[in-house]
């Protein structure tokens, strides 16, 4: 096999050898590591001594128990010696031995024995229990809680619980928590309710970044965070989802709410970022995948300074997530379930079949031609006396029912102890759709476990995890439509003239695109069914020779595989009056089998240390990955027999496809952080790397960035400010580097390549099979985009630390992007290879900014956000125009800081009188425009209207401009939180379904009445005409008539949620039981609602449709 990741000079062993390697090592660790937890209390201890010193029997104790040992010296010295004789003999044996000759009191927990007197045993002991809760009165996890004087103690839970036992009467307790100022609490025999109070000076959030985690006030690049556990409360069937509206720079778009779809994420413009999960690329897919309730904490990495480590898969920007890992304590269960109720934003509104023929007929009669549909006809559609002959179909309620159906249940579990924790998780999604048939799903089940082994002998710590999901669709497949946007479509594009059903209840054949038989349970069937399996494990060492140095080591093994399987097969349709099927076309199948595999490993190298004033961080990696994959496709058609088997199927134009890959990435990965006083920092990093997709000499490359920052607030002029909560934090910072991207580079193409034609060829009267011919011809001369970017900001805290904020200017250029060069390629009858086009290089600026205020009104709490993103981009030269292009400085693309939606005329209204069209430029095609028709601009004044008057019109459908606004409200147990989003500087062009240029979809909706007539001049619409050839199609040019602004506001999502373990459920075992009610796009405002489209979706009603959402739940914890 050709090993890709020898072509980038990395020696190792063949990658089937690595795979078993590391599904051994995989199986062996997580095997281990459960095995231990058990083994601890199992320990046998073989001592055989006389006349000892009982220090030194209990040193042996520790070493073959793995147990640590506390105990007071003096006391354990005042003992004496002692003979010990103990042979195979388990732990506590042991310890019982010693205590009847010694009366050595004793306890074990955790991985620790306790030695203290006897007579201690005998005195009363109490159990401490309460809640720990933060000034907002929110739970806060980890605290450590300790009876003062004692090693006796324990940490809270994820509900902030906690149970101390065998204390003595009246203990002083202890809490503390990174952030907080500790507290001493004399402890009662009643639930004690402990707040802790920030300790605004020592609070700083730890942030993940690229390849490790700093502290907020460390970082220099522009890092946005999300407080994920709001995000994990919303019922979404995604993570995008969730993050809608919420962060600064990351823009989040929705075309579809169909079951399954995802939206999409972009940090500030650019186009897909690279996804981490817990320190490891993973594909977009993995990430829409994973469950909210299991993540950590997420980080998004926007300019050069966070992302120059990522090297070339960093150009777009990194997502970071870290998921759950255990807690020691107590098991802590906790179930959420969910039920969904969704339906379309917006419903067009569709004109009954008499007032469409009605509308039609007056066009005909105003151009003096004969109306299609006779006045005792149209009576007909009117009263509905003939409904089959002369129908009024409702196709919204053929097609769609009222509502759609979703439900998810997330279960997840922790404990652990000092050497072991753990976190599992799973879930179940259902989704369903609006459309009328029972033939479509979305489901998906998701699973994770994390463990953590700590082996503080040998100052090793082994993380090791398990997780992947199993996604399975269904969806109706017929000849005609085989997608959930063609279903949608032919729904609304459909006359409420034509017939659904005939008289016996049966789908009708005489409408063409019939939604009745597509839906029908009848149609085949389109399936697909991906899974993923993810493994990691982990080992980290903290040198003990060498402080702040810690070695680490990550191995990652990800295999994935689907099934997809296309019965396409139409279900009987009927003539009227008739109960005889009708033949429709024989049906195919089709079946896809793909799978493959990702082998990541990485070396870590980590040191950290302060110098009095000085600190310095270093983070050196080596990581290399090696991507394998094949497919295979097999397809029979015109099936006799409905059997959907291939062994049914007919031999002949049987096909077969396959296709196998491969492909190799590796680097090295450098960074650097110098602080001097907390108050000037400085850092660098660098990546050198690989990637096989570019011919040898062009395979490495080198990344950077330098970054710098200024904590203004740290110097002693500052102290009045601060004092005065004027300003508690002021941070300058600034960087500049270099990255790369391959986004869309071909694989291979420095090599000569063939295409396999699978046909036979009869040549000279012989058959031959499998000809090939040559295809574009191979390039040395090509590599990475090169992206340099700039990002200046600032970040700051005021009022007491209760209003925070940050702002970021940001520009990039990106050149050297890899095209073939076309110009040629008739000439030479080939295609020219690829080549980095010097002269094309894109610029994209911007800025945004966020504020926080967080505040606590005694039992009110309230924290309230907004953030702001605007950018824009234009190309210098777009390698994409050739020169032709290039010498209109209205149309082309290049230089221009507005690209335009599309390129036509500017309309000044509408012709109103003759006067107007006697006395203004024309359109040279528009014969017979008369008053109603649009008038354009003659934009380059020649007094004719032509294509040369044609510039670019309208905005970019992708927004320029996004906002949001979150609230979070809590009054005791009560709990209200919400997203306001919005967007601007966004167009979308109205094609021929919502125009209406196009007989079959002429008149159908509500507001295309709205036309121009003599008694309706200031109308939204042009006049009707019977056929665009009436004026030239003088109407339905492109133009910037047909240019809708998109902008919106609306409310993205909302919840209320009460506790009722606070009141109704006070007494009872449970944590927390938390019911709610959700809701997503409840609201919205925008100009396309008058057109019934969704200003998120840029597709004309021929999409599935952006869903709102109503639902109910419960969070029980136990």
């Amino acid at each position: 096999m050709y090993d890709v990741l020898y072509c980038l000079k990395i020696k190792h062993k063949t990658i089937i050898y690595d795979l078993l390697i590391m599904k051994l090592i995989v199986t062996m660790t997580l095997l281990g590591t459960l095995v231990s937890y058990g083994a601890a209390f199992s320990q046998k201890i073989t001592l055989k001594v006389k006349n000892a010193p009982l220090a030194k029997i209990l040193e042996q104790i520790k070493k073959q128990s793995n147990h640590d040992i506390f105990y007071n010296v003096d006391f354990i010295e005042s003992l004496g010696n002692v003979d010990a004789d103990f042979s195979n003999m388990d732990l506590e044996d042991a310890l019982n031995v010693l205590k009847k000759k010694r009366a050595i009191g004793y306890k074990i927990t955790d991985g620790m024995i306790y030695l203290f007197p006897q007579k201690e045993m005998q005195t009363q002991k109490w159990t401490v229990k309460g809640k720990i809760v933060n000034e907002e009165g929110e739970p806060i996890v980890g605290v450590s809680v300790l009876e003062n004087g004692t090693l006796n103690g324990t940490t809270s839970d994820n509900n902030g619980h906690f149970t101390l036992t065998d204390c003595k009467p009246n203990a002083t307790i202890q809490f503390s928590y990174v952030g907080y100022f500790m507290q001493v609490v004399q402890a009662g025999q009643n639930d004690m309710l402990i707040t802790m109070i920030r300790d605004v000076a020592a609070l700083d959030e730890v942030v993940v970044v690229g390849y490790g985690r700093s502290s907020r006030k460390k970082i220099n690049s522009s890092v946005s965070t999300l407080d994920i556990d709001n995000v994990a409360k919303m019922p979404v069937q995604s993570i995008n989802d969730g993050i809608a509206g919420r962060m600064q720079g990351v823009i989040v778009t929705s075309n579809s709410g169909a079951p399954g779809a995802k939206s999409n994420v972009s940090i500030r413009g650019a186009g897909t970022p690279l996804y981490v999960i817990d320190n490891v690329i993973r594909t977009a897919n993995d990430f829409v995948n994973i469950n909210p309730g299991d993540i950590e904490s997420y980080s998004v990495l926007k300019d050069a300074a966070a992302t120059a480590l990522y090297g070339a898969q960093g150009g777009n920007g990194v997502i970071l997530v870290t998921t759950k890992k255990g807690r020691n304590g107590q098991m802590d269960i906790n179930y959420t379930f969910n039920q969904t109720l969704s339906q379309p934003t917006i419903f067009p509104k569709k004109l009954s079949s008499y007032e469409n023929l009605k509308a039609i007929n007056e066009l005909y009669r105003f151009e003096g031609l004969q109306i299609p549909t006779p006045d005792n006809i149209l009576e007909y559609y009117r009263t509905q006396e003939k409904p089959f002959e002369y129908p009024n179909t409702d196709w919204q309620k053929v097609g769609l029912k009222d509502h759609a159906t979703e439900q998810r249940h997330d279960l997840s579990m922790t404990s652990g102890t000092e050497k072991l924790t753990y976190y599992a998780s799973g879930s179940y999604y259902n989704q369903n759709s609006n459309l009328r048939t029972d033939n479509n799903h979305n489901k998906r089940m998701t699973y994770r476990l994390n463990t953590v082994s700590n082996f503080k002998e040998v100052n090793l710590k082994v993380t090791a995890g398990l997780d992947g999901f199993i996604e399975d669709n269904v969806i109706p497949n017929s000849s005609t439509a085989s997608s959930y946007g063609a279903f949608y479509q032919h729904i609304q594009q459909k006359r409420s003239s034509q017939l659904a059903y005939n008289e016996f209840g049966l789908p009708s054949a005489n409408t063409t695109d019939n939604p009745a038989i597509e839906l029908s349970n009848q149609s085949g069937y389109y399936k697909s069914n991906s899974r993923i399996f993810n493994s990691v494990l982990s080992f980290e060492y903290t040198a003990p020779f060498l402080e702040g140095l810690t070695l680490k080591a990550n191995g990652n093994y990800n295999m994935w595989n689907s099934k997809d399987k296309s019965w396409n097969l139409t279900a009987p349709s009927y003539a009227n009056g008739s109960k005889t099927p009708l033949l429709g076309n024989p049906p195919n199948l089709m079946a896809q089998r793909g799978d493959g595999s990702t082998l990541l490993l990485q070396a870590y190298l980590l040191y950290n240390r302060q110098f009095g004033k000085h600190g310095v961080d270093f983070t050196g990696v080596y990581e290399q990955a090696k991507d394998m994959g094949s497919s295979l496709t097999a397809t029979r058609q015109q099936y006799q027999i409905l059997f959907d088997q291939f062994v049914a199927g007919p031999t002949v134009d049987q096909l077969a496809n396959g296709s196998e890959s491969e492909s190799g990435r590796a680097g090295y990965v450098g960074r650097f952080s110098y602080n001097y006083d907390a108050k000037y920092f400085l850092d660098a990093s660098l990546r050198y790397d690989g990637l096989d997709l570019f011919p040898k000499q062009k395979q490495w490359g080198t990344f950077y960035a330098l970054s710098g920052g200024y904590a203004v607030s740290e110097e002693k002029f500052f102290n009045n400010l601060k004092e005065r909560n004027i300003l508690n934090y002021l941070k300058i910072r600034g960087s500049y580097g270099l990255v790369g991207s391959a986004e869309g580079i071909s694989p291979f193409t420095y090599v000569p390549g063939y295409s396999i034609n699978a046909n036979a060829w009869v040549v000279d009267g012989r058959p031959v099979q499998g000809t090939s011919e040559p295809g574009s011809l191979p390039s040395t001369m090509f590599s990475w985009y090169s992206i340099r970017e700039r990002n200046i900001g600032l970040d700051f805290s005021s009022m007491n630390n209760r209003l925070s904020g940050s702002f970021d200017y940001f520009y990039k250029r990106t050149t050297g992007y890899v095209v073939a060069d076309t110009r040629y390629a008739a000439t030479l009858g080939i295609g020219l290879p690829p080549i980095n086009f010097d002269p094309g290089a894109m610029r994209r600026h911007g800025a945004e900014f966020n504020l926080t205020w967080n505040d606590k009104k005694g039992d009110f709490s309230y924290k309230v956000g907004v953030n702001f993103t605007y950018f824009d981009q234009l190309w210098e030269r777009n390698p994409g125009e050739d020169d032709a292009a290039l010498k209109n400085p209205y149309t082309r693309q290049s230089g221009a800081a507005n690209w335009g939606l599309e390129t036509g005329y500017i309309n000044q209204g509408f012709y109103q009188n003759n006067e107007d069209l006697l006395y203004g430029a024309r359109r040279i095609s528009s014969i017979n425009a008369i008053a109603g028709d649009l008038r354009y601009q003659d934009f380059n004044g020649d007094g004719k209207i032509d294509g040369s008057d044609q510039i670019r019109i309208g905005d970019a459908t992708f927004p320029r401009i996004n906002y949001g606004t979150t609230i979070d409200l809590g009054y005791k147990a009560w709990s209200l939180s919400a997203v306001i989003m919005g967007s601007g500087n966004r167009d979308r062009y109205l094609g021929s379904i919502m125009q209406g240029s196009n007989p079959d979809n002429m008149l159908i909706y509500g507001f295309q009445q709205d036309y121009w007539r003599t008694d309706n001049t200031d109308a939204l619409y042009p006049r009707q005409v019977s056929s665009t050839g009436v004026n030239g199609n003088n109407n339905f040019v492109n133009s910037d008539f047909w240019i809708l602004p998109s902008r919106f506001v609306r409310l993205k999502y909302f919840q209320l949620g009460y506790d009722l373990k606070a009141h109704v459920l006070k007494n009872t075992k449970f944590k927390q039981f938390r019911v709610f009610a959700s809701g997503t796009n409840l609201l919205t405002i925008s100009n396309t609602k008058k057109f019934f489209v969704d200003p998120e979706s840029d597709q004309n009603n021929a999409n599935y449709p952006i869903q709102r959402t109503v639902s109910i739940g419960v969070n029980v914890g136990f």
